[in-house]
C-alpha cells in the first residue's frame, strides 16, 4: 500500500533508515522534520504485509527524494500518479534505486539530464589541528562581507544554479556564518573560497559547497575549507559526509587524502516532462 506517512510511522521510518543507513542519507533530515512537526513536503510510504520497503518524499523546492527496498513498489500505479501530480523538477537517490524510478517514469518525459556523483564518509582517527592558512577565516557575518557581488555569482555559476539577487544570497549564509556551517576565505583581493554544512543532523552532517577561486587553487585552501568544517561535525560527535561529482577524480583524491572514504554512488536526474 502506497500512502502518506504520519508521526505514527515513525518507529517503522526508523528502523527503515537505520537498515539502510547511506543510502537514505537524505532522508535523516525528513525523518526528523517529521518528529519535530516541521516538515514542509509531503513524505509517502509504501507498506507491504506490515513492513515499510520503501520512502519517497516529495520538497517544497520541486525535489523528490526515493528510496526502496523492494522492487514491488515500483508495480504500483499510486506512486506515478503521486509523481505526475507533485512533478519534481530534481529526483535523486542511490544509483540502482534511480534506475528502477526512471523505467515508471520514462514514457512521462520530454527530457532528462544525469549527474552522478559518490557518498564519502569521514574515517580517520586522526585528530585535526589548528588549520592555518596564509589568508583570513571568515566565520561571522561581519562587515560588508556579502558586498562582494562577483565571487557570489561565481560560486553559484560554478554549482550551475540560477543566479540569486545578493539579499537572497545573504539571509540564509550570514545565520550559517554565525552558527559555523559556513566558512568563507579572504586574501587582501577580496574573497577566495568558501564552504558549508549543507545538512546537519543529530547524527550526521554533509559538507559540500566547496569552491576556490581559480586564481588561488593548489594552495591548499579547498583542503582547509573541507578540514575546518569537518572539524566542525566531530566536535559535535557527529558523522562527516560529503557528496562529490563521480568524474572529479582531483576532489575524490582530496577528500581521500584528508580521510573520507568512498561509500555510495547517487546519482540525481534533471527531468522535464511531456
Amino acid at each position: 500500500m502506497f500512502g502518506k506517512l504520519e508521526k505514527s510511522d515513525i518507529q517503522q521510518i526508523e528502523a527503515y533508515l537505520e537498515n539502510n543507513f547511506e543510502e537514505t542519507l537524505y532522508f535523516q533530515n525528513v525523518y526528523e522534520a517529521l518528529k519535530q512537526n516541521t516538515m514542509q513536503g509531503t513524505f509517502y510510504g509504501y507498506i507491504q504485509q506490515g513492513d515499510l520497503v520503501g520512502l519517497f518524499y516529495f520538497s517544497n523546492k520541486n525535489s523528490l527524494t526515493v528510496h526502496y527496498s523492494d522492487s514491488v513498489v515500483l508495480g504500483n500505479l499510486s506512486l506515478l500518479k503521486a509523481i505526475k501530480h507533485h512533478k519534481p523538477k530534481y529526483i535523486k537517490g542511490e544509483v540502482s534505486v534511480i534506475e528502477g524510478i526512471y523505467r515508471v517514469i520514462c514514457r512521462t518525459l520530454d527530457s532528462i539530464h544525469e549527474d552522478d556523483s559518490i557518498l564519502m564518509r569521514y574515517e580517520s582517527n586522526q585528530k585535526i589541528e589548528d588549520i592555518k592558512i596564509p589568508f583570513e577565516w571568515i566565520s561571522a557575518a561581519s562587515g560588508d562581507v556579502f558586498q562582494e557581488l562577483k565571487f557570489f555569482i561565481n560560486v553559484e555559476n560554478q554549482f550551475g544554479r540560477n543566479v540569486k539577487s545578493i539579499n537572497d544570497i545573504s539571509k540564509d549564509l550570514r545565520e550559517m556564518l554565525k552558527q559555523k556551517k559556513y566558512y568563507l576565505v579572504r586574501s587582501n583581493q577580496g574573497l577566495i573560497g568558501q564552504g558549508l554544512i549543507e545538512e546537519e543532523t543529530s547524527l550526521i552532517g554533509i559538507i559540500g559547497g566547496i569552491y576556490v577561486d581559480p586564481m588561488y587553487r593548489k594552495k591548499g585552501i579547498g583542503e582547509a575549507i573541507s578540514l575546518k568544517l569537518t572539524q566542525q561535525l566531530l566536535e559535535k560527535e557527529k558523522t562527516p559526509y560529503l557528496f562529490v561529482m563521480t568524474n572529479n577524480k582531483n576532489a575524490i583524491h582530496l577528500y581521500e587524502k584528508i580521510g573520507y572514504k568512498v561509500s555510495t554512488p547517487y546519482r540525481i536526474l534533471t527531468v522535464r516532462y511531456q
